[in-house]
């Protein structure tokens, strides 16, 4: 029961590094957005 606990939590905590991680660099990587709403977002602030 103990290690089964134990390896849930290890993969729970693995997956929510991993999705930090991936979500760190939006613009890159398998999982990716696009720019292009971003950079109008931007020009509009600009003006």
């Amino acid at each position: 029961m103990a290690i089964g606990t134990f390896v849930i939590s290890a993969a729970l905590v693995a997956t929510a590094i991993y999705l930090i991680m991936e979500m760190d660099q939006p613009f890159s990587g398998p999982i990716q957005i696009s720019p292009a709403p971003f950079q109008r977002a931007l020009a509009e602030l600009k003006q």
